[in-house]
């Protein structure tokens, strides 16, 4: 049986060759002289600097915790298979030595000093950034390609930097999490399940920071993947370097603090448009009644199901899009409160710009936001290009709006503060007549609403017309019956089909609709 001492270091320097115990250092000095080794299978705290060009080997049989209160350790070894846990910040000053075992860093940091080598890395032997700790790196002068050696779970996923300039105090902190960024658009497809954070500070000149994945990281297609960087507002993968032989992403980094991982190539969309079955000029809002008092709302694209499939067909878009249950919840500002899914189709702008290139289901809120899945970003299209588009919004039963590919092509890209609004409420660069939309008493763009076969064509009267299909399709020919339920019959959306009595949808058709007139129809108009 191997027995442990507590060393308690309070008032004498103390010189060691080993030491199977827990150390503890308190207001003296602790010297380790060169070509000795402190051995220790406990716990290490201490308010001062290790000194000395000895070495700290930790070599216990579980979990030792390391809490050094930010102060520097020459030499240290790590050779435990469970794992070293950082209670307190420190330093290691020349030498980091993984023979077995990690260290886990949790919200505390490690660092490297300037001179500080760090060998041994690898599989299973690395710095885990689990929490809001980092692993610093101290800089002094010009580095080329130094290795910062984190991972998470047992995969080795290192950093490495490069720097040119000059420095005052300087560092680089690395916090690495095996996750997809917590800033990534909510419908990215291909990613990676690995970010890294990197900060810095002190440096006048430049960094480069090269990061290094492992292909379990990979997610999706990885023939996809572009190193992308996030500043804080935008994703960039501008001066990125991607070489997928040894699986590493590059980037010169700027600011304090960026986030670095790979994704396929995407663009955003910020779009607004108003349904007019849920419109009201009074407020400039649309009603959210099928969302309260109890939400109808799929959580999951309506469009891939029946009966709206058929008419929906979704392409070079697989993944079904699916939102959390909250989303649907109030919001802090109840403008952000959602009405309803809508079908978005990303098209050419060759005239008459009729050919598909992606398809999306989106999110709608009640100011005519469309936002994507996590219900508050801007809308994802993958693996397109920047560049000029022709965008048409659709909906279950309302006639669809697209922007003119004459007049009107808006530039998606991958950045948030510089994509710029379709706005269908108010754009007079509507595809079609003027009669494509309804036009509100305040003045507001709506989609016609009505058409509740899905045939793209509101009609009151004559054959394939939408008040019939209320009565016969949904409502089982009673015309004194209701429904309350997610349907394409419930024009007015306030979640309840009805062909008879106060707010009825076969009145609002003919009334609101088609101007009281049974004879008139409403067409869709889309490229």
């Amino acid at each position: 049986m191997i027995k442990r001492f507590l060393f308690i270091i309070s008032c004498f320097v103390f010189t060691f060759n080993s030491a199977w115990s827990q150390l503890t250092v308190t207001g003296s000095n602790f010297m380790i002289y060169s070509g000795a080794t402190v051995t220790v299978k406990g716990n290490i705290s201490s308010n001062k600097n290790i000194l000395g060009l000895g070495k700290l080997l930790l070599n216990g049989d579980d979990v030792q915790n390391l809490n050094m209160n930010g102060f520097s350790i020459p030499n240290l070894e790590i050779d435990n298979a469970d794992t070293i846990l950082l209670t307190g910040d420190a330093r290691i000053g020349n030498s980091l030595l993984f023979t077995n075992g990690t260290i886990q860093a949790g919200d505390h940091s490690l660092t490297l000093g300037d001179i500080a080598s760090v060998t041994g890395m690898g599989t299973g032997k690395f710095i885990e950034t689990h929490g809001i700790g980092q692993v610093f790196k101290e800089i002094s002068a010009n580095v080329n390609s130094t290795e910062v050696p984190v991972g998470a779970g047992n995969i080795y996923r290192p950093a490495f930097i490069t720097t040119s300039g000059s420095y005052s105090a300087a560092k680089v902190g690395v916090n690495l999490r095996d996750t997809l960024s917590s800033f990534a658009p909510p419908s990215i497809s291909d990613y990676l399940k690995a970010n890294w954070t990197i900060s810095q500070t002190g440096i006048m000149g430049s960094l480069n920071v090269g990061v290094e994945y492992n292909s379990l990281d990979v997610v999706g297609h990885e023939n996809n993947l572009k190193g992308y960087l996030y500043n804080g507002t935008d994703w960039s993968s501008t001066n990125e370097t991607h070489d997928a032989t040894i699986n590493r992403i590059g980037f010169p980094v700027s600011g304090s603090s960026v986030n670095i991982t790979a994704m396929d190539k995407f663009d955003l969309l910020k779009a607004k448009v108003f349904l007019q079955g849920a419109y009201n000029p009074e407020i400039g809002l649309m009603a959210d009644k099928l969302r309260t008092p109890v939400n109808l709302i799929p959580l999951s694209d309506p469009y891939r199901s029946v009966p709206y499939d058929i008419a929906f067909t979704h392409l070079n878009n697989a993944i079904t899009e699916t939102a959390s249950a909250s989303v649907f919840s109030d919001q802090p500002l109840s403008n952000n409160d959602i009405v309803d899914w809508v079908f978005l189709e990303l098209r050419n702008t060759v005239t008459p710009g009729n050919t598909v290139l992606q398809t999306r289901s989106a999110l709608l809120q009640r100011d005519g936001d469309i936002v994507d899945v996590d219900g508050v970003s801007p809308v994802t299209f993958n693996n397109v290009v920047s560049g000029d588009y022709t965008i048409a919004v659709r909906h279950r039963n309302h006639l669809g709006l697209s922007t003119d590919p004459d007049t009107f092509t808006p530039v998606l890209d991958e950045k948030q503060s510089t994509t710029v609004l379709v706005d269908f409420s108010t754009s007079s660069n509507i595809f079609g007549p003027a009669t494509a939309y309804y036009v509100a008493t305040d003045s507001k763009h709506t989609l016609w609403g009505g058409n509740t076969n899905v045939n793209n064509i509101v009609r009151f009267s004559g054959p394939g017309n939408d008040k019939d299909y209320i009565l016969n399709s949904i409502l089982g020919g009673n015309s004194t019956t209701s429904i309350i339920g997610y349907s394409s019959g419930d024009i007015n959306m306030d979640r309840t089909v009805k062909y008879s009595g106060p707010n009825n949808d076969k009145d609002f058709l003919l009334f609101s609709v088609l101007s009281s007139n049974v004879t008139n129809s409403q067409t869709q108009y889309l490229p």
